[in-house]
C-alpha cells in the first residue's frame, strides 16, 4: 500500500480509538468535568481531537492536490490548517492526559479503563502522525527549495504533536505504575518504551509501588527501576530506601533526608 493509503487507515484506527476512549469517559460520569486545561469539559477536549485529526488529514490531502496541480495559495492554505490543526492536538492531548492523571490519583471508579483506553490514542496517534511526517517527505521529493521548506516546516508541527503524545504517554505510565490495579500493565508498557534503568548493586530512590515479586521506584535522576525483592518486603509507596543487591534479590533500608542530606 501506498503511504497516502497507510495514511487514511490509520487515521481511521484514531478515530476509532477516540471513540472508544468517548465511550468510556461517557459511561463513566466523566463527559462534563472540567479539562485538564480548566476550560472548558473533558468532552470539549475528546471532540477537538478528532477535530484536529480530520484537520490534519483534510490539510495533507488538499496539499497534495494542490502541489500537483501547481496551486500554491491553496497549497499554503492547506498546510495552514495542517499545521494548526497540530498545534491544536498537541493542547488538547496534554489536557486530557492530565485529567486522566488525576482521575488515576483519585481513583475515580472506571479511570484504569478510561486511562488505558487513552493509551490506545496516544499509541495511534503517534504511529499517524509517523506516517504523516513519511507523507510530506514523500511530497517534497523533487519538489522546489521553497516548497520542500513549507513542507519540512509543517512535518515539525507534526513532530511536536507526536512528541506531546509520547510525553504524555511516558507520564500516564508514571501515574499508573502507582495504582493498585494498573501496575502490572503500566510496567509492562515501561519495559516495551524502555523506560527502565539498569538495575545496579545500590540504588536510591523513591517507592512508587510493588508489583509481584518486583518494587518499583524512582531514583534521585527521576529515572524508573524495577528491583526485585523478597515477600516479606516491608516498605511502601512514597517511602524513600537505600536498595541493595545480594544473590539475586534486593533488601531494603529506610533513606533518611535532613536537609538535603542522607544519612
Amino acid at each position: 500500500m501506498s503511504t497516502a493509503t497507510d495514511l487514511q487507515a490509520s487515521q481511521k484506527e484514531v478515530m476509532d480509538f477516540v471513540d472508544a476512549f468517548a465511550k468510556q469517559v461517557r459511561e463513566h460520569g466523566q463527559w462534563d468535568r472540567p479539562s485538564g486545561g480548566q476550560i472548558g469539559s473533558l468532552g470539549d477536549d475528546v471532540v477537538n481531537l478528532k477535530d484536529n485529526i480530520t484537520g490534519i488529514q483534510s490539510g495533507m490531502e488538499t496539499a497534495g492536490d494542490a502541489l500537483e496541480k501547481g496551486r500554491k495559495p491553496l497549497f499554503q492554505k492547506a498546510l495552514d490548517r495542517l499545521q494548526e490543526s497540530a498545534k491544536s492536538l498537541s493542547v488538547n492531548l496534554a489536557a486530557i492526559g492530565k485529567q486522566t492523571r488525576a482521575m488515576v490519583k483519585d481513583r475515580v471508579p472506571g479511570a484504569e479503563k478510561i486511562a488505558r483506553a487513552f493509551d490506545d490514542v496516544l499509541d495511534a496517534t503517534k504511529h499517524y502522525t509517523t506516517l504523516g511526517m513519511q507523507r510530506l517527505s514523500d511530497l517534497a521529493q523533487g519538489r522546489s527549495n521553497e516548497d520542500r521548506y513549507a513542507l519540512g516546516f509543517a512535518a515539525g508541527h507534526l513532530q511536536s504533536a507526536q512528541d506531546v503524545a509520547l510525553e504524555q504517554r511516558k507520564k500516564g505510565i508514571v501515574a499508573s505504575l502507582k495504582s493498585p490495579n494498573l501496575g502490572e500493565y503500566a510496567l509492562a508498557d515501561a519495559k516495551r518504551l524502555g523506560m527502565l534503568g539498569e538495575n545496579r548493586t545500590v540504588h536510591r530512590g523513591t517507592v512508587l509501588n510493588v508489583i509481584g515479586n518486583k518494587v518499583i521506584i524512582k531514583n534521585v535522576k527521576g529515572q524508573l527501576l524495577a528491583l526485585p525483592v523478597k515477600s516479606d518486603f516491608a516498605f511502601k509507596t512514597g517511602d524513600n530506601v537505600v536498595m541493595r543487591e545480594r544473590d539475586g534479590a534486593y533488601s531494603g533500608k529506610r533513606q533518611v533526608i535532613d536537609r538535603g542530606m542522607e544519612r
